[in-house]
């Protein structure tokens, strides 16, 4: 008998620590959500993780858990409602700093290790996952091609006409990594007429040199 209570205490050990777990890490999932500009998210994205969030809800209801997490649940619904309406206010702030790169690309990681999360223990379509994962992967580029187009223009603004046209061709690299996702090759044509332009200043000031001499 002592061996079956010590079994049971260590079973509900085990299930208490699973769904702290699971609550920590909806947490942080959700801190991710609301900290990425709707610029690097997209909305189908959104609505996956805003869905699974409430779904780990309902589990922990369903196990009497209570957390800080759980109290959400209202938000997470009418938030949901909201994203799918088109309703809700759209955040489209670029990235501007390097430590505001650092800070959208961490919560992406975030979003990253619980989709892999959820293939691997909730059985969710490795397909779906696959998308979603593609879909970071791209807004963890666009942001970094933000901060390189915005160094660019402050290099143009300070006559550094090279270091600006440098910066143009990784960000335009870094973005047809990504060339599967919608908008990415629009988004390439805008970037390689960048270049362009600035080619093309770099160029005439390079005969207007030649001619100089000659």
């Amino acid at each position: 008998m002592p061996a079956l209570l010590r079994w049971r205490k260590q079973q509900r050990a085990l299930r208490e620590k699973q769904l702290s777990s699971l609550s920590n890490r909806s947490d942080r999932l959700l801190y991710a959500l609301e900290t990425v500009s709707d610029r690097y998210l997209a909305k189908e994205t959104k609505v996956f993780i805003i869905e699974y969030l409430l779904s780990a809800i309902d589990q922990l209801v369903k196990a009497n858990y209570q957390s800080s997490f759980v109290t959400k649940k209202t938000y997470l619904v009418r938030l949901l409602t909201e994203v799918k309406l088109g309703k809700n206010v759209i955040i489209k702030d670029r990235v501007a700093t390097q430590q505001q790169l650092e800070q959208i690309q961490n919560a992406l990681q975030v979003v990253l290790r619980e989709l892999r999360y959820l293939r691997e223990h909730y059985g969710v379509s490795g397909t779906i996952i696959r998308h979603h994962i593609v879909l970071i992967r791209y807004a963890h580029a666009l942001a970094h091609r933000d901060l390189l187009v915005r160094q660019a223009r402050q290099d143009l603004d300070n006559d550094k006409k090279n270091r600006a046209l440098e910066k143009y061709r990784i960000a335009l690299s870094v973005i047809e990594k990504n060339d599967s996702v919608s908008g990415a090759k629009k988004e390439a044509i805008r970037l390689q007429n960048m270049i362009q332009d600035v080619e093309k200043v770099l160029f005439a000031k390079s005969n207007k040199a030649e001619s100089a001499i000659k």
